[in-house]
């Protein structure tokens, strides 16, 4: 019998998305790590690539030895991932349309949110995106596809010609809308979502509202998480812990000093603004940087939250970073075991891909305005 919440754990498999980072150690080895410690505790996973960043390292890898090093890393990183059984779909930033290379520094542009380029480069990105990961996944696992897209910085609005381009070239599932997320900069605004915790049918011209009659995409909404004094109490000594511990990694990665000014790009600097309130702090379930405490408190009231609805299967999405997982491993560690003792009788694991198959064999696990759930 299937459990009552399916815990869908999606890693947004990226560098830093101003353009700094390799790699190696953001990408391939905490790959590694999540893979190993997902498979200690039979934990199924999804990494959400982003292509994007990978078609520069291929128009910059025949001049640059360190770039083609780092191209041939990842693609390896993701043959790998597939062996050890783990799901593969796409995340996109945009921002690396057009991107140079500037003494072996990588510029990006200011705009992150792919809502708001053109359908032309909307659609030529998904397809060329598509196009490469298939065509470096299929001939070792020939039943791959990809089914389900996460945008990079949250960035799906104004949605209707990306949506469109998402059902042109077979994307079912969609992430990256919560309840709550605003980032005037970048013209993202998640205040209003209708449905802001169960999976839906979106309206083709609208992202954030569900549609009358079922259609082709499902958006899954990350689960919002406003932390209690306590929590929030956790999270900020453990960031303070942290930077007073760690190295600035920029020391690694800056080529040139004077490149800084224009890779500190950040139009999402608005999104964690607080608010005047008990829980001033919205955010959403997520590992990465946080410790086993804060995991484990935020999880809990998620899934005290959502025993409230009648459905029968709940879809509870965590979000991942690879790139912030060091230094956290056994936190997450510790916290998937948890997950496993505590909840042995409501949870079970599943990724974007099984997901897909299951909702496609029972329609009424999915919300829109005429069903009535």
């Amino acid at each position: 019998m299937k459990k009552r919440f399916v815990v869908l754990i999606e890693d947004d498999f990226e560098i830093k998305g101003n353009g700094f980072g390799n790699v190696a150690d953001l990408q391939y080895l905490p790959a590694l790590a999540l893979c190993n410690i997902a498979k200690k505790h039979a934990v199924k996973a999804t990494f959400m690539v982003d292509v994007a960043h990978l078609l520069i390292l291929k128009n910059y890898a025949e001049e640059n030895r360190n770039i083609q090093l780092q191209k041939t890393i990842l693609e390896e990183t993701l043959l790998i991932i597939k062996e050890q059984g783990f799901d593969v779909q796409l995340h996109l930033h945009p921002q690396w349309l057009g991107a140079s290379l500037t003494d072996g520094q990588f510029q990006v542009s200011s705009n992150w949110n792919i809502g708001t380029y053109t359908e032309s480069e909307q659609r030529l990105l998904v397809t060329q995106s598509m196009k490469y990961l298939h065509g470096l996944i299929q001939p070792h696992f020939p039943n791959y596809r990809i089914i389900a897209f996460k945008a990079g910085a949250w960035g799906l609005q104004p949605s209707g010609s990306f949506l469109s381009a998402c059902i042109q070239s077979g994307i079912r599932i969609i992430l990256a809308v919560r309840d709550g997320m605003r980032a005037p900069d970048a013209g993202i605004d998640y205040t209003n979502l209708e449905e802001k915790h169960l999976p839906y049918h979106p309206q083709p011209s609208d992202i954030t509202k569900v549609n009358d009659l079922p259609n082709e995409l499902v958006v899954l909404p990350l689960q919002p998480f406003a932390p209690d004094p306590l929590s929030l109490f956790i999270l900020a000594t453990d960031t303070v812990r942290r930077k007073l511990c760690s190295v600035s990694d920029s020391v690694y990665y800056e080529a040139n000093l004077n490149t800084r000014s224009t890779n500190n790009l950040s139009p999402l600097a608005c999104k964690n603004k607080l608010r005047f309130s008990l829980r001033p702090y919205l955010t959403h379930l997520k590992i990465g940087n946080q410790p086993f405490s804060y995991l484990k408190r935020s999880f809990d009231h998620v899934i005290g939250r959502l025993r409230n609805y009648e459905l029968k299967r709940i879809p509870v999405v965590i979000e991942s970073h690879t790139k912030q997982l060091c230094g956290y491993y056994k936190h997450i560690d510790r916290f998937l075991g948890y997950i496993r003792e505590k909840y042995h009788d409501e949870v079970e694991f599943s990724d974007l891909t099984s997901f897909l198959s299951e909702i496609e064999a029972n329609p009424k696990l999915l919300r829109y305005k005429q069903n009535h759930n």
